[in-house]
């Protein structure tokens, strides 16, 4: 093991992105924290089986003792995910890896967005790079509002739902808070982010969303809110009446 490898695992275990090394097979030769955490949820859309076989040596076709088999919960997004593995350890031209989305064994739990690539390396062919991605985030969105805006965990509860495209009557009940609470919220909300309506804070969630994995626990510094206060977003929230 070379003095990076370390540091490089430690890096994508930082990522809030599930990212893993296959074979043509489908053998997980390198799983980051997210990935495993990914795997190991009963109903989620991936799974990881267990497969037998002996001391891996390194070379294609090898797999270590005790090593797994990425798989997905539905046939039909299991023999896709196999197929676009296959093509991006086999680097067929105009072929090699893709996207698809893998639903859930379960209504309660959310798919899996995946992305399947080569992956170059020289002294090991034959094996591609697999990035998944749960299809909600909503704990790190609330987290990141509050980091970079100086929201409240309540402000910042309900901009992720605003986020989402709910409308103020939803997000109030979902909340148990009133409309005029949330109504507040989203004045101060609009305030801090320097944002006027809905759409706006939409665009402004997916620009600055990062795949970080962050602690949803970890103290938040608080933040002034911008020198130029805007004008009252009332009139963004009289549709919501």
């Amino acid at each position: 093991m070379t003095a990076w490898q370390p540091a490089a695992a430690a890096a994508l275990d930082a990522l809030a992105l599930a990212v893993l090394v296959v074979d043509r097979q489908g053998h997980i030769l390198h799983a980051n924290r997210e990935a495993t955490d990914l795997l190991d949820r009963p109903d989620g859309a991936l799974s990881g089986q267990p497969v037998g076989g002996g001391h891996g040596s390194g070379h294609q076709g090898s797999k270590p003792q005790g090593s797994k088999h990425l798989g997905a919960r539905q046939a039909e997004g299991r023999s896709r995910l196999h197929a676009l593995i296959q093509a991006a350890c086999d680097g067929r031209s105009g072929d090699a890896g893709g996207f698809l989305q893998l639903e859930s064994g379960s209504p309660d739990e959310p798919g899996v967005s995946v992305c399947v690539s080569p992956l170059a390396d020289a002294e090991a062919p034959g094996r591609a790079v697999v990035v998944a991605r749960l299809l909600r985030a909503q704990g790190r969105i609330e987290v990141q509002l509050r980091t970079l805006f100086g929201l409240t965990r309540a402000e910042a509860q309900v901009g992720a739902a605003l986020a989402r495209g709910g409308c103020l009557a939803e997000i109030a009940t979902e909340l148990g808070i009133s409309v005029t609470t949330a109504r507040t919220h989203v004045a101060r909300i609009f305030l801090k982010t320097g944002t006027k309506q809905q759409s706006q804070l939409v665009a402004l969630v997916a620009a600055v969303q990062l795949p970080v994995a962050c602690a949803e626990t970890a103290p938040v510094p608080a933040l002034r809110s911008p020198a130029h206060a805007l004008r009252s977003p009332a009139h963004a929230l009289r549709s919501s009446r």
